[in-house]
């Protein structure tokens, strides 16, 4: 039986939307390998959580549901200051 894998921006989108206050502003964007996501200013905290353990758990369940022969990263797209 073949484990059935999931597209990696859609799973991404999936859980940073379930994390923050503002879903419908989360936009995911695939750049190469990795996965960019930004978020509604302000919410880059809640993504990221205490000490970045909700970023680093998305990454993990990302990484598990993707293709084991791609290596797929996930990062915070945030807009530059100044």
């Amino acid at each position: 039986m073949q484990a059935m894998k999931s597209d990696p921006t859609d799973l991404t989108l999936f859980l940073a939307q379930s994390v923050v206050d503002q879903p419908s502003l989360v936009r995911v964007a695939k750049r190469g390998p990795t996965v960019m996501v930004r978020v509604a200013p302000g919410e880059e905290g809640r993504l990221i959580g205490r000490q970045g353990r909700v970023i680093q758990a998305i990454r993990t369940l990302v990484r598990a549901a993707s293709d084991p022969r791609e290596r797929v990263n996930v990062d915070l797209d945030a807009p530059r200051k100044g």
